[in-house]
């Protein structure tokens, strides 16, 4: 079974409304799902082992009965989540706070609300899931192509003939997880595609770059493959050939044309034409008198 017959086999990521009549598709694939769940997962934990010791503890942050280790556990707990991912790490830290406030004030009574935390890393992975599932990438026998978002669609696509080149970058905690930046370069300065999220984010100024692809040297591959394949080229659309009608060429007088020589003449003697550029300009020269 062939790569481009295997990847029809699966269940689809790339739109296939995306392609053209005859096109055929080569690779599709994702981001890696380390880079999207990782960060998640980890502050869903952070929120989990946060929830179930306020929980147990509930009622007795506010007085004396607490012991101070389990203070210090959820203030480590609590700046640990922004640690995790930024924005809803932060917004998970705010919530827990809020939560022993109103513990520590004995404005509720059931510890229920202890989960609240929790609820904000659900979101978090839940969101990254969505994302994560709505960026696509794709190689086809004429072009490379790019999708990103839910809502806000940004699709672009970049035939085989405006890459000069794919570079692969790769850290060495991404060679050891297995994934990797590709970089198409391009011979516009429109050639890639804009997008808001960091994660996310290619080079608008004339590149294409994928970032955080799993096995990204085999995608280098792929794509190379269909750029020397030739017969991606038989898919240009070819301008009808016109008819360019030969210039008359006008006939000179001898005088005009002795100017000529002389001044051409002069040129090569200061070196500014060739001797091969002289002597054809000569030949044209003597051709029209």
């Amino acid at each position: 079974m062939t790569d481009s017959s295997a990847a029809l086999q699966r269940a689809p990521i790339f739109p296939r409304n995306r392609l053209a009549t005859g096109e055929r598709l080569l690779w599709e694939g994702r981001p890696s799902s380390i880079v999207y769940f990782v960060q998640p997962m980890a502050l869903l934990i952070l929120t989990a082992i946060f929830a179930i010791m306020l929980s147990i503890n509930y009622g007795s942050i506010g007085t004396l009965e607490a012991d101070w280790p389990i203070w210090v556990a959820l203030v480590v707990l609590l700046l640990l989540m922004p640690a995790s991912t930024l924005r809803m790490g932060l917004t998970a830290m705010v919530v827990g706070l809020a939560v022993i406030l109103i513990d520590a004030m004995g404005l509720f009574d059931n510890g229920i609300i202890s989960f609240a935390p929790v609820l904000v890393g659900l979101f978090a992975f839940l969101y990254d899931y969505i994302i994560w599932t709505h960026t696509a990438f794709a190689i086809t026998d004429r072009r490379i192509m790019t999708q990103y978002g839910v809502f806000n669609i940004r699709f672009g696509d970049t035939r085989h003939e405006r890459i000069s080149n794919v570079t692969v970058h790769q850290t060495l905690a991404e060679r050891i997880l297995g994934f990797g930046d590709v970089m198409f370069s391009t011979s516009g300065e429109t050639g890639g595609i804009d997008s808001d999220s960091p994660v996310l984010g290619s080079d608008h100024r004339g590149a294409v770059k994928w970032e955080d692809i799993p096995k990204p040297f085999y995608v280098r591959k792929r794509a190379e493959e269909a750029m020397l394949n030739p017969v991606w080229q038989n898919v240009r659309v070819q301008a009808p050939t016109q008819y360019v009608p030969s210039p008359v060429v006008q006939p000179i007088s001898p005088v005009e044309a002795e100017e000529r020589l002389v001044k051409l003449k002069e040129l090569l003697e200061k070196g500014l034409i060739s001797p091969e550029e002289y002597e054809a300009k000569r030949r044209e020269i003597i051709s029209r008198m």
